[in-house]
């Protein structure tokens, strides 16, 4: 918190201690918990969110699953104190690789900018992959954002205003969240994550770190919603669940055009919405994830 309060850059969720405890919980069956705070002269000066966890091919190094992201500084740092910094920290991850027999991992630099610690792992990278991220910028008035909404999703999203209670989450949260996550277990037909998790993302809503949009027909029952979590600067769309029987009609548009109001409201300057797959991606991405993608943008 120290270090997070002495930062200007645009971090993302991922540096937040209660998502660090959500990828353990996630992860709960192997993941080990390698996050660092540095100090310096008994001050902290930086975050570092790191995880190793196992699956059937073997250990992976992470920050959120997939990729290493870089350690974050306090904004007075100098220059040269944080590419020390950095290359002991690339000196602990290669040993660290060697250990558990890890043959690649894969690092990312923050959306908006190309670091010293991107510039690092490029210096001995085997590879350089381009991914695309949508971005909505939320210092745009709501009346531009929405104009360059797609032109066939701008009635959809109209018609789920008008048709469906959308709303933020604000009070008897224990018991809507509840619903949440049993309205998620039955449109997956299964457990997909632990009770533990859930209960980190509920607390980031009691914390301030997470607000939950619900979808309500008219009499009240819950057939849809979508959490999202933010920083002081950037919003991330987490988790979505409608029902399947209402896939055909727009409830997801309305959640989306919510969640960009409130994050405005928030003062956030970014929403993330996830990344802009296309079949030309060095790892194909399934019709499904095309499809999901497709609507993201």
């Amino acid at each position: 918190s120290e270090v997070l309060n002495e930062v200007n850059d645009d971090y993302t969720v991922c540096y937040l201690i209660d998502t660090v405890h959500y990828h353990m919980a996630y992860y709960c069956n192997s993941a080990i918990n390698l996050s660092l705070v540095l100090y310096e002269n008994k001050k902290a000066i930086a975050v570092f969110p790191l995880f190793a966890y196992k699956n059937s091919d073997g250990w992976i190094l992470s920050s959120n699953g997939i990729f290493i992201f870089e350690p974050l500084f306090i904004t007075n740092i100098t220059v040269n104190k944080r590419k020390r910094l950095e290359k002991k920290i690339m000196d602990m991850i290669i040993k660290l690789s060697k250990q558990l027999d890890i043959k690649t991992n894969k690092f990312s630099t923050q959306f908006n900018k190309i670091s010293s610690w991107y510039l690092l792992w490029l210096e001995v990278a085997n590879n350089e992959l381009v991914n695309h991220h949508l971005v909505v910028n939320l210092d745009s008035s709501i009346e531009f954002i929405k104009s360059n909404f797609r032109k066939s999703y701008k009635p959809l999203i109209t018609k789920a205003i008008r048709e469906w209670n959308i709303s933020i989450c604000t009070d008897n949260i224990y018991n809507v969240f509840e619903d949440f996550r049993v309205l998620h277990r039955e449109v997956s037909g299964k457990v997909t994550r632990s009770l533990d998790s859930w209960e980190i993302q509920r607390r980031q809503i009691i914390n301030n770190e997470a607000f939950l949009v619900t979808v309500r027909d008219a009499n009240e029952n819950l057939v849809g919603g979508g959490l999202f979590t933010f920083t002081r600067k950037i919003g991330v769309y987490s988790v979505g669940v409608y029902r399947r029987e209402l896939f055909h009609l727009p409830i997801g548009h309305g959640v989306q055009f919510k969640a960009i109001e409130h994050l405005k409201a928030l003062g956030c300057k970014w929403y993330e919405i996830g990344q802009r797959q296309y079949l030309i991606d060095m790892y194909p991405p399934t019709e499904k994830e095309l499809s999901i993608s497709h609507f993201k943008e």
